[in-house]
């Protein structure tokens, strides 16, 4: 059996057992400074990463002037416009046309299939804010998955109420945030709400979704991504032209 000298003399000639996983000071203290020691840094660790996983990356935004109405110049035209599409989910890939039409009533059907016709969804986003779907292939077909692209659209689509809007500002860029359930929605614009620069729908810390869409012509931006920060779900679309 295996002992171990303190202050490698121990007045008391006395020799303690070492113990597996306990951090001993070899050459100056004693075990229960050692201990302490250990205790005190694990502690302020602790602390250290809980302060930071509490802090919300939107903590120094600070209250600004501004329209909140001028992000709806960005809201996306779509009459009857097609896109090259890509998505991503986890390990599975799919690629196909994904199709905007206006239909008479000013709903918007939003359909995705692959090139040979196989239809993967067909959603409709009704004037009045409501949301049909009218199908799903079988096996994507999970309340989790509709709802998320569902949300993913409404953000391409700049659906939001602004009602309860405000306008915050860092040192470079405007962020009109609508509330939300869990968080807010941001709608990131330079100072001047001349170029939009990406969406955030975040929960109460951070980002959980960003969109970006870039290029516009004639109201429709030619190129769409939609990025996911939690887990690999991205979507990127990129304008064909007829």
């Amino acid at each position: 059996m295996q002992y171990l000298q303190l202050n490698n003399e121990s007045s008391s000639g006395r020799r303690i057992r070492a113990v597996k996983g306990w951090p001993v000071l070899r050459q100056k203290g004693t075990l229960k400074e050692g201990l302490s020691f250990s205790w005190s840094t694990g502690f302020l660790l602790v602390c250290v990463l809980l302060f930071s996983s509490c802090t919300s990356v939107y903590r120094g935004l600070q209250r600004s002037n501004g329209d909140v109405n001028c992000i709806r110049q960005f809201q996306p035209q779509f009459t009857n416009t097609l896109y090259s599409t890509q998505v991503d989910v986890l390990k599975h890939h799919l690629s196909g046309l994904l199709f905007f039409k206006k239909m008479p009533d000013s709903s918007l059907r939003v359909v995705f299939a692959n090139e040979m016709g196989f239809k993967f969804f067909d959603f409709e986003f009704t004037k009045d804010s409501g949301f049909v779907k009218h199908y799903m292939l079988p096996k994507m077909d999970k309340k989790v998955i509709v709802k998320t692209l569902r949300n993913d659209f409404e953000l391409v689509l700049l659906r939001a109420g602004l009602e309860k809007a405000t306008v915050l500002q860092d040192s470079g860029y405007h962020y009109i945030a609508v509330p939300t359930a869990k968080g807010n929605n941001y709608y990131i614009t330079d100072t001047a709400c001349t170029r939009l620069e990406r969406i955030e729908k975040s929960s109460k810390r951070k980002p959980v979704v960003k969109v970006w869409m870039r290029h516009y012509e004639q109201g429709v931006p030619d190129t769409i991504l939609i990025q996911h920060q939690n887990f690999k779900f991205n979507i990127s679309l990129q304008r064909v032209q007829k």
